[in-house]
């Protein structure tokens, strides 16, 4: 029709719908047709690649064959494919994850204890600054993993605007508020102890974008350290407790099986920080299977979440605090009475960043404020402060982290990235 005609595009269509049959039509050659001719080829080849791969099967060496599954086949243990093939049980080539980096040598190094912590303070507003509900939640991964790369202690985050809708979940905090600590708290928690910790929720729906932050305590099964997260198992989940521990209870510290806290009775689903002792040795002539099987019972005993970092200098992640003010932010220090020893805002307006040392301090703040700065946070009628006081007089040093910009503005995530990448040079080693 006219209609057709009209239009190149299906004209096209039908053009090459028209050549393709054309193809597909047997032509006669020497008697058979070329689709039987090609047919014919395949089949032919397939028992010689067939034969050709059991001539190599047979000359290859049995060990290469069993050291990491073979080339594409299945391995002896954990059906791991090795170099080349699909592997079921393993990560690329092998089934072992490489644990040889210098940065996770490092972290996972013992070394002296410390006791200074570090903390940041943000505004909840960057949160519904986001223009929907999945760019939120990759803000809040993108502060995360800041926020673990600097081992910060302490994250406080805080109301910035009394108009700020409220959570339809009862939350006492704004909508943004809850949305933004919920998926920082997830994100902080080990993997293997999410499921029974974190309720699902429609706040981490997108979680699963999110990038994993890595840290020293979220350590692997087949990895050993002096301590471990873990969380108390539902009575009805529990093993029969070893032979004389009658009070205690079952922790799931993501190893092969739960530990056993001999002495402590916490409820089911709380998290605690398990330091982890030495494995009895086992009788050596067998005779008491009971005490032989307790021997094999790992045992652990339950420490404040801080020993790890106090103890052996260890990043042990980051506790997250809910400011209902920005006054707030400073009132209810939970280091100590006298409250952060030490204190930095962030602006604009701020003086040029000229830090050559940092004074020794024991609980430094890092203060950060919203798409208006700290002084719309300041001037907002909840922040618990005079709308005229200047942000200045707040803080120990008012600093202008980047004077140079050639933006119009700095977001908050990248003035936190920016001010850690800066200041820490001049801090204590963490």
């Amino acid at each position: 029709s006219n209609t057709v005609l009209r239009n190149p595009g299906l004209a096209t269509w039908r053009r090459a719908a028209l050549a393709w049959r054309e193809m597909k039509k047997p032509k006669e050659r020497g008697g058979a047709s070329l689709a039987g001719t090609v047919e014919f080829a395949e089949e032919d080849e397939r028992p010689k690649k067939k034969k050709r791969r059991e001539e190599d099967a047979e000359a290859r060496p049995k060990e290469a064959s069993t050291a990491h599954g073979g080339r594409g086949g299945r391995g002896a243990a954990g059906q791991g494919h090795g170099r080349g093939g699909r592997g079921r049980g393993g990560r690329g080539r092998g089934t072992r994850e490489d644990t040889s980096r210098p940065s996770m040598l490092k972290m996972l190094k013992p070394r002296a204890g410390r006791a200074h912590t570090l903390s940041v303070a943000l505004p909840a507003s960057i949160v519904e600054n986001a223009q929907s509900w999945e760019l939120r939640a990759m803000l809040v991964g993108q502060i995360a993993r800041a926020l673990t790369i600097f081992a910060v202690d302490e994250v406080v985050l805080y109301e910035d605007k009394q108009d700020a809708p409220r959570g339809e979940d009862g939350d006492a905090a704004s909508r943004y508020l809850a949305f933004f600590a919920r998926n920082l708290q997830y994100l902080e928690t080990p993997q293997y102890l999410r499921r029974q910790l974190i309720p699902m929720h429609r706040d981490l729906k997108w979680v699963g974008l999110l990038s994993p932050l890595d840290a020293p305590h979220h350590l692997r099964k087949n990895e050993r350290l002096a301590y471990r997260e873990g969380v108390v198992l539902p009575k009805e989940k529990w093993p029969s407790p070893p032979k004389g521990d009658e009070a205690g209870c079952w922790v799931n510290c993501g190893l092969h099986e739960p530990v056993w806290l001999a002495g402590a009775e916490f409820a089911s689903d709380v998290r605690v920080t398990v330091r982890l002792e030495r494995r009895r040795q086992g009788t050596e002539d067998g005779s008491d299977e009971e005490e032989a099987s307790a021997s094999h019972v790992q045992r652990g005993t339950a420490v404040p979440p801080r020993e790890p970092t106090m103890k052996l200098g260890l990043y042990w992640g980051f506790q997250v605090r809910i400011a209902k003010s920005f006054k707030a932010v400073f009132d209810e220090c939970p280091y100590s009475e006298k409250g952060y020893d030490m204190t930095f805002g962030t602006s604009e307006r701020g003086e040029a960043l000229g830090v050559s040392r940092v004074r020794k301090f024991d609980h430094l703040l890092l203060v950060f404020g919203g798409v208006g700065g700290l002084e719309e946070a300041i001037a907002d009628p909840s922040s618990g402060f005079p709308a005229e006081t200047d942000p200045a007089t707040l803080f120990d040093r008012y600093l202008n982290i980047c004077p140079n910009q050639a933006s119009r503005t700095i977001r908050t995530e990248e003035a936190l990235l920016m001010t850690l990448a800066v200041l820490n040079p001049y801090l204590p080693e963490r």
